[in-house]
């Protein structure tokens, strides 16, 4: 049953459109309000870091990334989820654009702003030093709120921040995926499902349920990869992580067939990922918050998707010169 969302009508939209059900937030309209204030305050105004988050909002509450991907979450628990996102997502746009050397480095070092032992470790007065001491900021709120919760948003949040050091010239598709359902951020996501609903899984569980949250993560990844392909072609960066780009490479195929072959390849793990769906809502035994959670999988996945399809950031791909916005 859902208290905190609404559905998304999606009946206007065409046929290939995901079968993953989708829901917003009931009070979108304050998540986005706070998410467009956090942006003011925290990024400098006219920066391309500024007019690229403002693009991202571009249509209102109702294309609100973080009221259609956690429907269904506590208000005062996404207003910090936001304040998290926004920080790692501003400290990837910017990673993404230095050499990888210096990226994992810096990564490596907003990783230990997760831990109290190294809060003495002094830090410049830079924007990248002002990132270190927010992060430790919300760290605290949140693991005052949900200490146990926070542990696995921390771990979740730790994998990601490595992720770079195992990115190279893949040899497969296949092995490309496994890497990057993790680099798409879906560990992190899906921690933050069970700390904004405050559900608590055994370690039992989370294992018995991995397998299907994995499939979701290969699912996203090659979502977000074709999605974005247009805005990513361009990007000026040493590594391009996306399918489209390793299926070029590796089977030597020209850029419309690769793209053709990545969308035949998201649709059919969407099919594998609508099946484990199936199986797992007919299974009996289940606790009442590993039920939550698998529901609240689906509005995440289905709303992720959502996003992707209509919003702006890839409907009208941004330059990314930093003289211009768009």
């Amino acid at each position: 049953m859902s208290y905190n969302s609404i559905p998304v009508n999606t009946s206007h939209l065409p046929y290939c459109f995901t079968r993953l059900p989708v829901r917003i937030h009931k009070d979108k309209e304050e998540i986005q309000r706070f998410t467009l204030e956090l942006i003011h305050a925290t990024k400098k105004e006219d920066s391309k870091a500024y007019k690229h988050a403002l693009y991202r909002y571009a249509f209102g509450p109702d294309m609100n990334i973080y009221s259609l991907s956690w429907c269904e979450a506590d208000l005062n628990k996404m207003k910090l989820l936001i304040d998290f996102i926004e920080l790692t997502w501003a400290h990837d746009d910017v990673a993404e654009e230095e050499p990888l050397e210096k990226a994992v480095a810096e990564s490596e070092r907003l990783c230990r702003a997760m831990y109290e032992e190294y809060d003495d470790e002094p830090i410049g007065d830079n924007g990248y030093g002002l990132r270190i001491r927010r992060f430790r900021d919300i760290r605290n709120k949140m693991k005052a709120i949900d200490a146990v919760g926070w542990v696995e948003v921390r771990d979740a949040t730790e994998e990601w921040f490595h992720i770079d050091k195992k990115l190279k010239d893949f040899e497969s598709l296949e092995e490309y995926l496994s890497i990057r359902k993790v680099h798409v951020g879906n560990k992190i996501m899906t921690s933050f499902i069970r700390w904004t609903m405050g559900i608590h899984l055994s370690e039992a569980e989370l294992a018995f349920i991995e397998p299907y949250t994995d499939c979701i993560g290969v699912w996203l990844g090659l979502m977000n990869d074709y999605m974005s392909w247009k805005r990513e072609r361009t990007q000026p960066t040493d590594r391009v992580v996306n399918s489209v780009h390793v299926v070029m490479n590796r089977y030597n195929l020209p850029e419309e067939a690769a793209v053709d072959m990545v969308r035949g390849i998201l649709v059919r793990q969407e099919g594998k990922v609508l099946e484990m769906s199936k199986d797992l809502h007919g299974r009996t035994g289940l606790s009442t918050g590993m039920r939550m959670y698998i529901q609240n999988l689906e509005y995440y996945a289905g709303g992720l998707f959502y996003w992707h399809f209509l919003a702006p950031r890839y409907t009208k791909p941004q330059s990314f010169d930093p003289e211009r916005a768009d």
